[in-house]
């Protein structure tokens, strides 16, 4: 089980790394988005609605993920169906969620699957400056109880339950900066440290059980470039701003503006995205806390293209900036960021194919793929 305090930021708060200086979008500009030009498949279109006045502190805007977007409402059975196969929610011994996964893989013989989450779900223990994280730092298993949960509803850990044996993170995660403590959960010390904000995580899956695996989806290379900008889908089971409590399943179209190298850090990218109103130029934050984790989809050639998992959003979930592309996080009306996937696609592919047994780390796999690797006797 996670320690207590990171469980709680993750409902209430998600990560935040404090970077004092911006940085520009791709092609450099710093206008606000028009309408995407791409589209997705039918019944997949759900928008925010309800917007408050720019910057209001009301923080009432129906998304992240917003009443009208929640996925048990999706009067179509098969789209409905898809969604669910597409999330599951992560969740801890009492059955509470504290974050949100994208399924990658699943072996009915073996009943070993891999979800893809954020690493700052799993990652908390404290560490020195200047120092590359350590087996030591991921701290899921301090009571060996954490587990998975494919539902439309993730109170208690109903649904397929799975639980979690090992996690793989990237070595570079807050491989520099000391984590500092913040609102009770340890972070980052500055957003470029933020590179690599995700953990493939291995689960077994209980006798009796089937784990929904969409064969539609599949993670993104660097050969996939969205339009700019485009509409992006996005799931998870965070706090909405209506419902603090939140553990349903919701969806949402938005949009992706565009793919940020920070403070000339080559390879230190992630992903710009959120939701325009046209015309109103205000961009509003979609990520709230309990939706770390969860994955932006792009469609392209039939396939939802995986580009990346929510990895920060606004002190506020829901509010407005006129900011773009980048404000200070820890400033209410924050911009939303996600890790990007693509770089690190077949890093990912190569552990997943070399670690296909139901419990511990394969640590030949996790060193030649410069990650990290920790199991269920981690404490």
């Amino acid at each position: 089980m996670k320690k207590l305090s990171l469980i709680l930021f993750s409902l209430f708060g998600l990560i935040a790394c404090n970077s004092g200086s911006s940085s520009s979008g791709s092609g450099g500009s710093t206008s606000y988005p028009q309408n995407p030009t791409n589209t997705l498949p039918s019944g997949f279109e759900c928008l925010p609605s309800g917007y408050p006045s720019l910057n209001s502190a009301t923080n009432s805007v129906k998304i992240a993920y917003g009443g009208n977007c929640q996925v048990a409402n999706v009067s179509n059975t098969s789209v409905q169906a898809t969604l669910e196969s597409m999330a599951v929610a992560l969740t801890n011994s009492s059955g509470g969620r504290y974050c949100t996964g994208t399924p990658l893989s699943y072996d009915e013989t073996t009943g070993v699957a891999y979800v893809l989450s954020a690493a700052h779900c799993v990652v908390g223990n404290s560490k020195a400056a200047n120092q590359q994280i350590t087996a030591g730092n991921i701290v899921t298993f301090s009571n060996n109880n954490n587990y998975i949960n494919q539902t439309l509803n993730a109170a208690n850990g109903s649904g397929t339950t799975g639980t979690i044996t090992a996690v793989y993170v990237p070595n570079q995660y807050c491989q520099v900066p000391s984590f500092w403590l913040v609102d009770g959960a340890y972070q980052c010390s500055n957003l470029p440290a933020q590179n690599g904000d995700f953990a493939l995580v291995k689960v077994n899956i209980g006798n009796g059980q089937t784990l929904a695996l969409n064969s539609q989806v599949q993670l993104a290379t660097s050969a996939i470039q969205p339009t700019y900008p485009s509409y992006i889908m996005a799931l998870g089971y965070g706090i909405t701003n209506t419902n603090t409590s939140n553990t349903n399943l919701f969806y949402i179209s938005y949009e992706y503006f565009a793919t940020n190298s920070y403070q000339g850090n080559t390879g230190e990218t992630v992903i710009m995205n959120g939701y325009s109103p046209y015309g109103s130029n205000a961009y509003y934050s979609i990520i709230c806390g309990g939706d770390s984790g969860g994955g932006d989809f792009y469609w392209a050639n039939n396939t939802w293209n995986l580009i990346g998992v929510h990895s920060y959003g606004s002190s506020k979930c829901g509010e407005a900036s006129t900011s773009y592309p980048y404000v200070n996080p820890f400033t209410p009306g924050a911009n939303d960021v996600s890790a990007d996937v693509r770089p690190f696609a077949s890093q990912l592919s190569n552990i997943m194919a070399a670690d296909k047994v139901a419990g511990g780390c394969n640590s030949s796999a996790a060193s030649s793929n410069n990650f990290i690797c920790a199991d269920a006797t981690s404490n």
